[in-house]
This record gives structure tokens, sequence and C-alpha cells, in this order.
């Protein structure tokens, strides 16, 4: 009933339009009605005016601020300033500095400078920190009638983009010096300065102070609430929404197509709402499509604003990820497909994000019919932007290892088994059967005969050009795509081979082929498997060769940028301890897992504080108003914690509260029960105290 509401109410909406474009038109027709009309002369003549080419003076394009200002210096009589480059060496920018001083020093005694000029001098200057020579630039250009306030807006924007947030509110009080009213842009370019040094607690005080008067613009709203989203200490996400919801209180009551596909997209996320922030802390996020459906409602049906193709994108992602609302996704898919908007067709983005929902349904209906459909459209050259890449092709796999095939593989056993009999003694020769066919795959192995033939073409395409010979060329192959096909492995091969075709696979097959480098996600699903094989022999051979690679990869990334490019994080590095604990344990090698958990402890020791928030001082916080939902004070001390650090160093940009590696008792439990068979005192001690000391931290 909600949807056909929707559709009622869109429609009523569409004839309103038309009924205002008639009655525009008909003004348009009664205000001109009596006027002469034109003749062939008067007609001619407007024709040539159009299709005459400009005058000289109008064809000549502007210099460049690179060239006007090496003219200038050349007119002066002065050698060329070097331009600015990203590895400036300390001496070319003395250099440069120097050259710059003295080209202002004879600029003083001149006038009628071109405006390109004083714009490179004041920008060059800006990108060399030189606050003194950008200060001089635009005073000497304010006196020489130069229009300043896009001058200032340049050179805001460059000190803005390197986070230089003193020397922007330093240029904001000039301009209010000069006579200038802050504008929009002006505005906007403080919150961004603000934004890039991680000082999300003074953007939000800006944007309140400008609410008393003339709002800041929607975009620097939009700003904030995009750097809070993306923020690694995912505590502080919440409190998008409550800046959400004060901006349309307080400052813009609709927003924009672009701020809502954002918020849609933070439901798909499952960031939640600042109230229910400590009901959900202990649970996993999940999207929130109810919410994000409520939005797409309020924006198209009582607001009136046209969704773009990141709304519809962020709006299926987000039914994709809960499977009560797959379907949801599939009828938003379809619409799109149905459409006569081009704009709004769907793309490799589009099929990924239901790609995600068919991988978590096992929809393999679905799922082969968009990955035929992307090759069908890089097979005829229509869709470039429906090529499918990596993502594509790891959701298609993972769909496949969720698949549940309609025969069981212990009911076609005991079929086979009945009917040995009658066949015993005759060879029959089974003719080839084809890997790909309209139909489902039936059985288990059905579905890896599918799985190993789609990844051999996609090793077989690599290297080519794409062309309808070669569809998957564009596939780029990562651990991340061989891992989902490694799970296909996992969950549709026997138990007692899974382990040897795992092994195979990693050092001999797919890995080898395509010349990818395991990582720690690949070494943590070799030891899960090792922690589960009924092959024990074969299980500490394996689980003896991948913990020596990882302690040496433990070793040789733990400190370095590169380590999530090899997949060793926090949670990766608790996963490969409890594993190796765990197979240890289910080998009844308890005195090697208890030791295991020592190590673990000396290399990762528990953290003093009893919380990160709990640490963070009642200090006199600026009064903010956040007016209509308010978040928890833990989360607004938080915000007002964060370290001034550049955003986009993400080698040096560290969260507040860091995830730390942990051993919880879910991890010891196995050792635990071992330790309780063998009344092992020390190692029940030992077991407790690990537990109790890394609970505390959280």
């Amino acid at each position: 009933m909600q949807v056909r509401e929707a559709e009622l109410r869109r429609d009523i909406a569409q004839l309103e339009r038309q009924l205002q474009d008639m009655d525009k038109r008909a003004q348009a027709e009664q205000l001109t009605r009596h006027l002469p009309p034109l003749d062939e002369a008067t007609l001619d003549a407007i024709y040539q005016d159009l299709v005459s080419s400009p005058t000289s003076e109008r064809s000549i394009p502007p210099p460049s601020p690179k060239v006007s200002l090496a003219q200038l210096a050349a007119e002066l009589g002065l050698p060329p300033i070097p331009a600015d480059a990203s590895a400036d060496t300390p001496a070319v920018a003395d250099a440069r500095r120097t050259q710059r001083a003295q080209l202002l020093e004879c600029l003083r005694g001149r006038s009628n400078i071109p405006a390109p000029a004083w714009t490179a001098l004041a920008i060059q200057s800006a990108r060399d920190c030189d606050t003194e020579h950008v200060q001089q630039a635009l005073s000497l250009a304010a006196r020489d009638g130069v229009p300043v306030v896009p001058l200032f807006q340049k050179v805001m924007d460059v000190y803005a983009n390197a986070g230089h947030v003193h020397a922007v509110l330093e240029l904001s009080a000039a301009m209010e010096a000069h006579g200038i009213a802050p504008s929009a842009a002006s505005k906007h370019t403080v919150v961004k300065a603000y934004v890039q040094m991680n000082q999300v607690s003074d953007a939000v005080q800006y944007l309140a102070l400008w609410e008393r008067s003339e709002p800041a613009p929607m975009s620097a709203y939009t700003l904030t609430i995009e750097h809070v989203l993306k923020h690694p200490v995912r505590d502080i996400h919440p409190i998008a929404w409550s800046l959400f919801y004060h901006m349309r209180y307080a400052a813009h009551p609709v927003p924009d197509a672009v701020l809502y596909a954002m918020m849609i997209r933070a439901c798909a996320a499952g960031v939640p709402q600042p109230n229910t922030m400590p009901l959900r802390r202990k649970r996993t996020m999940e999207a929130d499509a109810e919410r994000a459906l409520d939005l797409f409602r309020e924006m198209t049906v009582h607001h009136g604003v046209r969704p773009n193709k990141e709304v519809y994108d962020s709006l299926i992602l987000t039914c994709a990820r809960r499977k009560d609302h797959y379907a949801d996704a599939l009828r938003l898919l379809r619409e799109l497909v149905e459409g006569d908007h081009t704009q709004l067709w769907p793309d490799a983005y589009t099929y990924n994000a239901v790609l995600q929902g068919s991988a978590r349904h096992g929809d393999l209906t679905t799922a082969r019919w968009i990955l035929a459909d992307m090759v069908r459209s890089v097979m005829a050259d229509t869709h470039r932007l429906r090529r499918p890449n990596e993502d594509t092709l790891a959701h298609v796999f993972w769909t496949y290892a969720v698949y549940q095939p309609p025969i069981d593989r212990h009911q076609l056993q005991s079929t086979e088994a009945t009917q040995s009999s009658d066949a015993e003694g005759h060879v029959a020769e089974a003719a080839p059967s084809p890997t790909f066919t309209h139909a489902l795959p039936q059985t288990s192995s059905d579905v890896l005969a599918e799985a190993r033939a789609l990844m051999a073409r996609i090793l077989a395409d690599q290297g080519h050009d794409e062309t309808a010979a070669h569809p998957l060329s564009s596939v780029r192959v990562s651990p991340r795509l061989l891992h989902a096909y490694l799970a296909v492995l996992t969950h549709h091969l026997p138990p007692e081979r899974r382990l040897h075709a795992l092994v195979h696979e990693v050092e001999h097959g797919v890995f080898a082929q395509s010349r990818a480098q395991a990582n720690g996600h690949t070494l943590a699903m070799l030891l899960g498997e090792c922690a589960v094989s009924r092959d024990r022999a074969l299980a500490d051979d394996v689980a003896r060769r991948t913990w020596a690679q990882w302690t040496d990869m433990e070793r040789a990334y733990a400190h370095t940028p590169q380590r999530r490019h090899q997949g060793i994080d926090a949670k990766l590095v608790s996963r490969m301890w409890a594993l190796m604990i765990r197979h240890h344990a289910k080998s009844f090698r308890i005195d090697e897992g208890l030791e295991l958990v020592r190590r673990f402890l000396e290399m990762y020791p528990p953290s003093k504080r009893i919380s990160p928030r709990e640490e963070l001082v009642d200090a006199s916080l600026p009064p903010i108003d956040w007016t209509p939902t308010v978040p928890p004070p833990s989360m607004v001390r938080l915000l007002h914690a964060l370290p001034p650090i550049r955003a986009e160093a993400d080698a040096t940009y560290a969260p507040l509260a860091p995830l730390r590696p942990k051993l919880l008792f879910r991890d010891l439990e196995l050792l635990h029960h071992r330790c309780v068979a063998v009344q092992h005192v020390p190692g029940l001690n030992l077991i407790t105290r690990t537990d109790r000391e890394y609970r505390r931290e959280w």
C-alpha cells in the first residue's frame, strides 16, 4: 500500500507540473501576441551576428597565471620565478621566495598590472606557506583596483586544501576589514580548512555561528557530514545524523539529492542514530533499509527532489544488504533497467550492489543474469560502464558459495550406492556435459564445475584487449577475488577434500597461475581449515608452514603502511592467533596452546585504561546546539578530543581509540575445555586472566 500511495503521489505531482507548464505557455503567448513580426532582413542580421567569428580582441584567450607571471618578470628584467612542484627542495623554495620578493618590490611603483599576475603571485605564495608575500600581493592588488573577492577566494582555497586553518581565518578577517561580507564560498572554504585538519568540532561551531544570521551553504554541511561518516573512529559516525537533522532544523529544511544520497549510504553502512547508539554498541551494524526507504519517499513525494543515480545506487545497496528487503532492491533495479532515462541506467556499481544481496541470499539466478548482462554489454560494446570488475566476480563467487543445490550430496551418494549393484562390472563411457546450462546447478559437483570454468575463463582473458572474444579481460585477479573462489571450494567440497584443495590452489593452483601473493586473509583461510580438519597429520604440517609464513609477515608489516594491503589489522591478528591456539587444542597440545597465549600477552598487552571514552575528562566544552537530536555527551567529548591531523595522510591518520588485538574467552574456549579435562589449574587461571584483562578494555 505504501508503494502504491507513493506512485499515486508521484503521478499527481507530475500532473501539477504539466499544468504549471501549460499556464506558463499561455502567459507567454498572451505577452507576445501583439508584438510585430520580424522581417526577413532582421532575421538575417541576427543569424549573421550569431555565426560570425568574434573580433580579434575577444578571440585572444586570457593568458594563464603562469604565463602572466613569467611575462611580468621578463618585462621587469628579472629572472623567471621557477614554478612550484610537489617535490620542492628547501633550496628551490628559498630561491623562489627571494625572486618573488624582488618582483613584489618592483611592483610597488607600478600600476595596471594584469589580474592573473596578482593571482599567480598570491597562489604561489600560499602554496609556499609564505603569508607575508600573500598579504603584500593582496594589498597591492587592492590598491591597483583589481577585484579582490575572487583573489581572496582562490588564496583561501589553497590554504584550505593544505589544512592551514589560521591562514584561512586571517584572510577571512582581512576580507571583513576591507568591507567584504563573507560569502557562501568563503564560509565553505573555512569549513573545508577545519575538516582537512580533522577539527570537526570547530567546523560544527563555525556552522552554528552563522545560523544566527545567514546560514552557511548546504555544501559546507555536506562536507562536514561526509568527513564524519568517513572517519576511522566509528564511535563518532552517529553525529552525522545529528548534523543532518540540525541542518534541516536551523538552516536548510530541504536537502539536495547529493546529501540525500549520502545519508541513504549511511543507512547502508548501518550507522545508528545517536539516541540508539548505547543499545546497538554490542551488535553488528546492519543496514537500516526502513529509514532509507523513508528518506527516499520523503525526498521524492513530499519535497519533489528528483533523485539522481547516486540516490538510486545507495538505496539499492541498502536494501540489498538486508535479507528482508532484497525484493525491494530487485524492484528498484527493474525500474532502472526498464526506465527511459539514460542517466539512471544501471552500471557496474549498481549491479555490484544487487550482487551483495544475491551473495547473502544465494540467489544464483539473479547473479548469473547480472553477469550475463554485463558480459553482453562488453561484447556488444554498448555500455562501457557495465564492464565486470573484481567486485563483480567476487560477489558472483560468493553467491556460488552460499547457493544450496536442490540435490544434497548425501542423497546423491545413497542413490549411487543403491544402483551400484546393478551396474557392477559394466563400464559406460559418459558423454561430456556442458559446463554452463540455462538450468541452475543441481548438485555441489555442478556448482564446482561452473565455478572452476568461470575462474578458468577469467585467467584466460588476462592480458588481452577488451573485445568480444575476451569479455572478462577487465577483471583484475586479486587475492580478494581468489578468496571468494576458495570459499566455493570450502562450501561445496566434501570435508575430507577441502584442506587438500585449498593447499593446492594456494601453492600450485590459481594463486600461482595469476601470480597473486597470498596475504593475511589467505593464511587465515588455510589455518581455519586446519583447525577443523579430521586429517590431523596433514593439518599439523599445513598449520606449521602457515604459521611460519604468518609470523614473518606479521613481523615485516606490523608497523608499515602496507599492512592494510597485506590484510594485517587488529581483527585478523586476533583471529590468526585464536585459530592457531584452537589448532593446538584440537590436537591436545595444551602446553603449546598456553605458550601462544603467553606470547600474545607479551606482544599485544592489554591497555591499562578502562575505556577510551572514560579516559576523556569532562573539560569545559563549548556549547553547541544539536537540536533536535542531541548526541550523548561521551560522543561529543570524543568529537572534541580528535587530534588535529591532516585527513588525507592515511599513513599517519591515527584514530583516537584504535582497535587493538585481543583474545577473549570465545577464542580460548576449546583450550579451556582441554585444561578442565586434565585439571590444568595454571592454564585455567591464565585463560581467565586473559579474558578479564582484554574484556576490561571495552
